[in-house]
């Protein structure tokens, strides 16, 4: 069960299904690219890495986001402007 309504996948950038994961990215994206352009109600896609577990730059922090080159992993949500 996901802790919010907005979540919609996660990408692994180590997995060997990446490419396809990314083209699944690709698609929500322009999905919500065709929802904008016919709804007064504006959404965005909004990535957020994720340190992962034998991440070398983690270093212990309390903040479990993190900028996209130094995840592990990537949550992609749908958010509303």
């Amino acid at each position: 069960m996901n802790r919010t309504k907005t979540y919609v996948m996660s990408v692994e950038k180590d997995s060997p299904a990446v490419l396809e994961q990314l083209n699944k990215l690709q698609e929500v994206r322009q999905g919500v690219r065709l929802l904008n352009r016919h709804s007064r109600r504006k959404h965005y896609v909004k990535c957020q890495g994720r340190w992962g577990r034998n991440n070398p730059d983690y270093n212990r922090r309390t903040i479990p986001f993190c900028p996209l080159d130094k995840a592990v992993k990537w949550d992609v949500y749908i958010y509303e402007k």
